[in-house]
């Protein structure tokens, strides 16, 4: 059966793990990589990491994979292994042991800046010694990876509320950039029900030397959510899969994708697209860059799904009607890639070895596929369970 980490008596965990000379933490001849996913039901989360040795074809292990109640999510950084607590504010660090198994190595609780819940896509990772998470709307806490101690506070950039929206920061595991010691950041706004958005967005800009905002880059684009960066330094942001629903069902404006340039910290205004120039009228999003001038783009088929004004708009986008379409930046032209599946469209991507990995899920986010891009090829290495949202080479 899987581990089961019952992440109040991690401690002990620490202690048994300890006491056994052999292996040693944090052995570089050994290579380990992270997987994690987290599957959802009826009866509430589990969070699931694999630790494993190589990103080949092959089955993951269930049976020997890291379990964690509740929606706990994992993330690498600096030959560490982090797991968030997603339902307390806590945060726990590990290394990586010869066998790939996982040896406690101290904790942080932000609960005493009010953070209610630990989770990476609240945190933004700048360097060894420093890391933000995110504490709701009004600020970042400021925290250090490597003593695992908080050292202060940054806020988050005075932008109002307007006509009935709410201010929304984009997930920072999928919508910012680290650039030197720039930190790009994305802001948008929507009503409660995430079913109302206003039409354009803004991009925070940081000097994470100073902690302190430079500045506020309008965006002429919806919901921006997801950052991603080219060979060449450029910055792109687009949306995530349910603005594309909203569209499709509720007629609202349609998302696009825009560029920025980080030597100037200006949006190109020539190259700002929307979705349907691009993929034949298709609505798109999470636009990530792959390599060599190209970046994969979820595209939604709206020819193989039936839909009206009644229709869930947050179902629609859920069913395997999604293709994943290699995108030239440069000419804004696209295809399909043949290699991967029908899919839900909701996309993970990390590099790791000189390759991008794509986590695709299925329906439901019963499982997901990863794949290993190479241009315009794809190649599937192996499939999660539930929703697979991080992969991470460690050493």
């Amino acid at each position: 059966m899987a581990k089961q980490f019952a992440l109040l008596v991690l401690p002990l965990a620490f202690a048994s793990a300890c006491s056994d000379p052999d292996p040693g933490p944090d052995d570089p001849s050994q290579g380990a990589y992270v997987v994690g996913s987290i599957v959802t039901g009826p009866e509430g989360s589990t969070g699931y990491i694999n630790v494993i040795d190589s990103l080949e074809t092959q089955v993951l292990d269930y049976a020997t994979a890291y379990e964690f109640p509740g929606f706990a999510d994992v993330w690498s950084w600096n030959g560490k292994v982090f797991v968030a607590d997603g339902e307390s504010p806590i945060v726990r660090r590990y290394a990586v042991a010869a066998d790939r198994s996982l040896v406690a190595d101290g904790e942080l609780s932000f609960a005493a800046y009010g953070v209610p819940e630990t989770a990476f896509w609240n945190a933004i990772w700048i360097r060894a010694d420093k890391a933000y998470m995110a504490n709701g709307q009004g600020e970042y806490v400021i925290w250090n990876p490597s003593t695992m101690a908080i050292t202060g506070t940054m806020p988050h950039p005075a932008l109002d509320a307007r006509d009935g929206l709410l201010l929304r920061a984009a997930s920072t595991d999928r919508g910012v950039v680290v650039r030197g010691n720039r930190l790009y950041h994305p802001y948008y706004w929507s009503d409660e029900t995430w079913t109302d958005y206003a039409v354009d967005s803004r991009i925070a800009i940081y000097d994470t030397d100073q902690d302190r905002l430079l500045g506020v880059v309008e965006a002429p684009c919806t919901g921006l959510d997801i950052a991603t960066e080219d060979d060449s330094g450029n910055l792109y942001f687009s949306n995530w899969t349910g603005n594309a629903g909203l569209t499709l069902v509720d007629g609202v404006p349609p998302p696009c994708g825009v560029k920025l340039s980080t030597a100037t910290g200006t949006i190109d205004a020539s190259w700002t697209t929307p979705w349907t120039a691009i993929t034949e009228g298709r609505q798109a999003a999470a636009l990530r860059y792959s390599g060599n001038g190209h970046a994969l783009l979820s595209v939604f088929h709206q020819e193989r799904a039936q839909f009206d004004s009644s229709t869930d708009p947050f179902a629609l986008v859920g069913t395997e009607n999604w293709r994943i379409w290699s995108v030239d930046l440069e000419t804004r032209t696209g295809a399909p890639i043949d290699g991967i599946d029908w899919n839900s469209g909701a996309t993970y991507m990390q590099r790791a070895d000189g390759l991008s990995y794509l986590l695709v899920p299925a329906a439901d986010y019963a499982t997901s596929q990863v794949y290993a891009i190479d241009g315009t090829t794809a190649s599937p290495r192996f499939e999660t369970r539930g929703w697979g949202l991080r992969l991470f080479k460690v050493r």
